[in-house]
């Protein structure tokens, strides 16, 4: 048996003589840094506090979308949803919320002894607060 020629066997040591092995495969790839699902509550409460902001400004709707963001960003926050984006979402709707407030709270100290006066001298009385002058649309005649 000795000239005769023996089919190839693996060493018995995984990595050659004197060398370790590789410790044994154990599955699919496993990252401690796994990106977290369902990030969709964080980014629509960052949507809903940008788009407040600008409809605050344009006109006057953002405090319903800036409740919305604020409820959604806070549901984010609790249920670690893409919690960077629902910060800033939060931070948006609240912002939004304070300028609102604070907007209402001077229109209020400014117009709204006039709101006490008839229907025919409101108009002149918050023109003179506001110093402005509102010109009445042109009536039609047929």
């Amino acid at each position: 048996m000795y000239g005769q020629e023996q089919p190839y066997q693996p060493p018995l040591t995984p990595g050659g003589p004197g060398y370790p092995g590789a410790p044994p495969y154990q599955g699919g790839y496993q990252s401690p840094y796994q990106k977290p699902q369902g990030g969709g509550l964080g980014t629509a409460s960052l949507v809903l506090g940008i788009a407040s902001i600008f409809l605050l400004v344009v006109c006057g709707l953002g405090v319903l979308t800036a409740i919305a963001g604020l409820v959604i960003g806070i549901v984010a926050f609790v249920k670690d949803s893409n919690r960077g984006r629902a910060v800033g979402g939060i931070v948006l709707s609240v912002l939004a919320l304070i300028i609102a407030v604070v907007f209402l709270t001077w229109f209020y100290s400014t117009v709204g002894d006039c709101m006490d006066l008839p229907p025919g001298l409101q108009q002149r009385c918050v023109e003179e607060r506001l110093g402005v002058q509102v010109q009445s649309a042109p009536q039609w005649r047929s």
